[in-house]
């Protein structure tokens, strides 16, 4: 008999204890606290467990949206993607446990009580790779424990009338010299996602009624495990692993007002999805002596994912047989190595050193059956691809203290990339670049509490595997300039850039900020989206064209409320501008960029804690060529909290997103041809229970 997840997550919550019940207090000494803002050149902002697990979001995505600095972009129905200063498509470099997260990484697969904490740098450091354009994110799984500890969590998420049910547990404990946790992370969501598209062009006008139901299983496995050697070195095993499966079922009415129904006015289409995803990572630390030290790292990561997919007519309601029948198996793998030395050099300075390589191979198949009509014969068609991309990197750092009011950092870093795509039967198409990439950072402190940054670094922005590959993903229905097929581009380049940062904080009180910065980016090689057409068929592939610019300023607040012991007020806004020179304007700016974003918050913690948060994302019209043009309308996002039990051993949690309930907008425009589409996300309540199976010992 097959033990449903929903059935799992409510046994368990009605076999939980009253609310009432009390932990004993843990008396515990910690040293001072390390201030990452405000003893580091670069800025920084460190977001930890207990704010990312504040609403109850069940995916890293999710709970990351209201951060500061931070937006969240649509994926397209795949995956989520990170964008610092308004800039996705790659430009943020994300890290996982700090070495770069490989490509089929997912937020949708990490659930936020998985993460330790995430760590936003707006600048460069010569440590890292520096593929950070717009900046990196740092996302740490959780750490071992400091004391033995079992936690459950059951929760149920209510969206569009859906029902989602997920369980979490963790088991830790730690001994003289050894310390393990082990987080588990369950989940069932079944949620629909209806919109309505509208097309028009001369002589043309039609409408379109569309409903997908997304249903995805997802396991989530995070063990860590640490040992203090009897010679004073530490190691360290993290995994992450990650099992998922999603049923995409979709189905769409075409209403015709003007002009002819495009070939299958009535449709649906099923794709069957099932991932797999593995990551390791090993760490190796030694003390030299005289305050040097050294540290290893290394790891493998490796993902499968198979998909099935089918497409036909609908009639009076019903799926007809399918027209077009695709099968395709990707797998990628790859190893990551690297060392790095440090040593205090007196007056001041701080000595680094080190290297870093990654190796990531591709083999991606697609297999199809496809035709428009049952009279036709069907086209047969068997792509393999295999790409690979090598890097390595070395770097030398210098960290100079010069006296209690002036901090400077000094580094060059040089870094060499691979790319390689073969198609079967073909030649491969390869590139080489090296990138040399110097940074400077300096932070003076004119007074306590005040603090001004200033830094100047080269960075890059790699071609990610997918946009390397020449696979074709073709749409079953009505190409057009605005709805095109899309492909890889094996020839792309890594996209350079020259950047200046500049910063001032001003710290209010224990916990208060006050923070203002701009930016300034000079890109080279800078990759755009191509439009063109191919044996009558409209096709979108990446391009390197030029040179573009982008710049912005952010301002930030974090303050206590008067009159209010545990209650905290924080805000920040941003402007972001940006220009592709061999893009005419007006709105050629880069592709998918926030123009202006802004969010406001309150959290007041007491005995029953809440808070709210608004996100504002202002609607930009985007110039790809002088005809193709694209728009969004923006996002106005109103999430609300509360937590009961603060303290003790059971907790209960209820958040409500997306409370406005906006309808997504974009559009894509191309002459006076124009496609409109319109999504509803849904309101989504969540309500979850945690309990600590032991006290604390």
């Amino acid at each position: 008999m097959q033990i449903r997840p929903y059935a799992c997550a409510c046994a368990l919550a009605l076999s939980l204890p009253a609310l009432a019940e009390e932990v004993v207090p843990v008396i515990e000494i910690a040293g001072a606290r390390y201030d990452k803002r405000s003893e580091e050149t670069a800025a920084s902002l460190v977001v930890g467990r207990e704010e990312l697990m504040r609403h109850g979001d069940r995916s890293l995505g999710d709970a990351l949206k209201r951060v500061p600095g931070i937006s969240i972009g649509d994926g397209g129905g795949r995956t989520s993607d990170i964008r610092l200063r308004g800039l996705g498509n790659g430009y943020t470099q994300v890290l996982l446990n700090g070495v770069a997260a490989p490509s089929g990484f997912s937020l949708e697969s990490l659930a936020p009580e998985l993460i330790e904490r995430v760590e936003v740098v707006r600048g460069a450091s010569a440590a890292t790779s520096m593929q950070a354009i717009a900046g990196s994110v740092n996302i740490v799984l959780r750490k071992s424990a400091t004391r033995l500890r079992s936690t459950v969590k059951a929760g149920l998420d209510k969206q569009h009338g859906r029902r989602s049910p997920s369980l979490s547990g963790e088991a830790s404990g730690k001994g003289e010299a050894f310390s393990y946790s082990v987080p588990v992370s369950l989940s069932y969501a079944p949620v629909p996602a209806p919109s309505r598209e509208e097309e028009t062009a001369p002589g043309l006008r039609r409408g379109t009624r569309l409903q997908e139901d997304v249903t995805t299983r997802l396991a989530s496995l995070s063990p860590r495990a640490s040992w203090k050697l009897a010679n004073g070195d530490t190691l360290g095993l993290q995994a992450f692993l990650s099992n998922s499966r999603r049923v995409a079922d979709a189905w769409a009415v075409e209403t015709t007002h003007l002009g002819a129904p495009t070939l299958h006015p009535q449709r649906a289409a099923v794709l069957r999805t099932a991932a797999i995803w593995l990551r390791t990572d090993l760490e190796w630390a030694r003390s030299l002596g005289e305050g040097a030290r050294i540290e290893a790292k290394g790891g493998i990561h490796r993902s499968r994912r198979e998909s099935d997919f089918a497409f036909g007519d609908m009639s009076e309601g019903r799926r007809g047989p399918a027209l077009n029948l695709v099968g395709a198996d990707l797998r990628e793998g790859g190893y990551h190595l690297g060392a790095t030395w440090t040593r205090p050099a007196g007056g001041g300075h701080v000595l680094s050193a080190g290297w870093d390589g990654a190796h990531t191979t591709r083999s991606q198949t697609r297999v199809g059956s496809e035709r428009d009509a049952f009279d036709e014969a069907p086209r047969l068609t068997d792509n393999r691809f295999r790409g690979v991309i090598e890097r390595i990197g070395a770097f030398a750092q210098d960290d100079w203290e010069v006296n209690p009011a002036w901090s400077m950092s000094a580094g060059v870093r040089w870094e060499t990339l691979r790319t390689s795509v073969a198609e079967a039967g073909v030649a491969a198409v390869g590139q080489r670049s090296a990138i040399p990439s110097p940074v400077l950072q300096a932070l003076y402190k004119p007074a306590a509490g005040h603090q001004l940054r200033a830094g100047l670094a080269r960075t890059y922005k790699a071609p990610t595997m997918a946009s390397l590959i020449p696979r074709r993903y073709t749409v079953d229905n009505n190409n057009s300039a605005t709805n095109p097929h899309s492909e890889g581009n094996p020839a792309l380049r890594p996209e350079t850039s020259w950047g200046l940062d500049i910063g001032y904080d001003r710290q209010v009180g224990k916990d208060g900020l006050l923070a203002a910065s701009a930016y300034l980016r000079k890109i080279d090689d800078v990759t755009v989206t191509r439009l063109f057409q191919d044996e009558g068929q409209w096709v979108a592939a990446p391009a390197n064209q030029g040179r573009a610019s982008a710049r912005g300023v952010t301002l930030e607040a974090k303050l206590p409320l008067p009159g209010f012991a545990k209650a905290a007020f924080n805000a920040n806004v941003a402007r972001n501008w940006s220009r592709i020179e061999r893009v005419a304007g007006p709105d050629n700016r880069l592709p998918e960029q926030s123009p202006l974003t802004a969010s406001v918050g309150i959290d007041v913690r007491a005995a029953l804690s809440f808070g709210a948060s608004f996100t504002y994302e202002r609607g930009a019209r985007t110039r790809r060529a002088p005809e193709w043009r694209e728009s969004n309308g923006g996002t106005r996002l109103l999430d609300m909290h509360l937590l009961w039990g603060a303290g003790r051993r059971t907790r209960l949690r209820v958040g409500l997103s997306d409370v406005l309930d906006r309808p997504r907008l974009s559009q894509s425009y191309y002459g006076s041809r124009s496609t409109r589409r319109e999504t509803m996300p849904g309101t989504a309540l969540r309500i979850t229970i945690e309990h600590d199976l032991e006290r604390p010992r």
